[in-house]
């Protein structure tokens, strides 16, 4: 009996012991699912939070895109308007660079003009005037009218694509120009030497190229008499290098400032003061790139080098 109770109580401790393991256990798992359900509620919370702000940042963004299309609707309205204007304002500055041009590429033959009217009278004077000086001043005359119209012609129509290209020499074509400014450059005594180390042809606008030949030699003209040079020599050379065809056109008129040499080709830059426009070498270069030739210039021993590169 004794050892019957023994066993009991041996037993019951066994139970106790593992009822408060057990209750230890329960306790432990309760505190832990307590903690993870608090958890649980802040993230719920959080999550809730996340979800309201992203509902009133898409609510915010749908208002911003809406406000965006509208602002860049105007915007492009407004840029509109101002190409529009900027448009309008080329059409007129492009209208005034072309009358300085033709002004400028018209002072050398009405100059030739007025010469050939003042020797006119000289003639009579002293009996030179026959019926074939009549008829030569007549012809002379003609033909600087005509280039004068062709001048025109060619300024009309120099920014439209569809003007035929035809070969010519270019020997002949700067012959023809030494031709055109004979009188005057005899009037500024100005001695002019063409060295010919190759002939060659090119395709394009022979009237064009006439023009660069024509502001490059009136160039050193002006330059000759702005700087009072006594001995007046420009000298044109044609030759060919393995990609080009070239044309130099150099002087010894005292060369270009080093301050402009590298804006001389820009619109109304000139070294000519107030008797410049600034428009001859801007549209030499403007046909130059027109016909993909490169036209750039140097200072050289007393004077200036301008290099027309023509690609073969």
């Amino acid at each position: 009996m004794k050892k019957n109770n023994e066993n009991s109580e041996y037993i019951g401790k066994f139970l106790k012991k593992d009822y408060n393991q057990f209750k230890d256990g329960l306790l432990e798992l309760l505190d832990d699912y307590k903690r993870k359900s608090e958890r649980l509620d802040k993230i719920i919370k959080q999550s809730d939070k996340m979800q309201l702000r992203l509902i009133e940042a898409n609510e915010e963004l749908d208002e911003y895109k809406n406000n965006l299309e509208i602002k860049v609707k105007e915007e492009i309205r407004k840029r509109e308007e101002k190409e529009k204007i900027i448009l309008e304002q080329s059409k007129f500055a492009a209208m005034g660079e072309m009358i300085d041009a033709i002004a400028h590429q018209w002072i050398q033959p009405l100059n030739i003009l007025s010469l050939k009217l003042n020797s006119l009278s000289f003639a009579y004077e002293n009996g030179k005037v026959d019926s074939d000086y009549i008829k030569n001043f007549e012809t002379s005359n003609r033909e600087i009218i005509e280039e004068m119209n062709n001048t025109l012609i060619e300024f009309r129509t120099f920014f439209r694509p569809n003007k035929p290209s035809s070969e010519f020499a270019i020997d002949k074509m700067i012959k023809k120009v030494l031709l055109f400014v004979k009188d005057e450059f005899i009037k500024h005594k100005i001695e002019v030497n063409f060295e010919i180390v190759d002939s060659f042809k090119l395709l394009g606008i022979e009237n064009e190229f006439k023009h660069i030949i024509l502001n490059l030699i009136n160039n050193s003209k002006d330059a000759f008499c702005s700087n009072n040079i006594p001995k007046r020599i420009i000298t044109i050379k044609i030759y060919k290098e393995e990609h080009y065809n070239v044309v130099e056109v150099s002087d010894n008129a005292g060369g270009i400032p080093d301050k402009i040499i590298n804006d001389i080709f820009k619109a109304n830059v000139t070294t000519k003061r107030e008797n410049g426009t600034g428009i001859g070498l801007y549209l030499s270069t403007q046909i130059a790139q027109k016909n993909n030739a490169l036209l750039d210039v140097k200072n050289i021993q007393d004077g200036a080098c301008f290099t027309l590169r023509i690609p073969k």
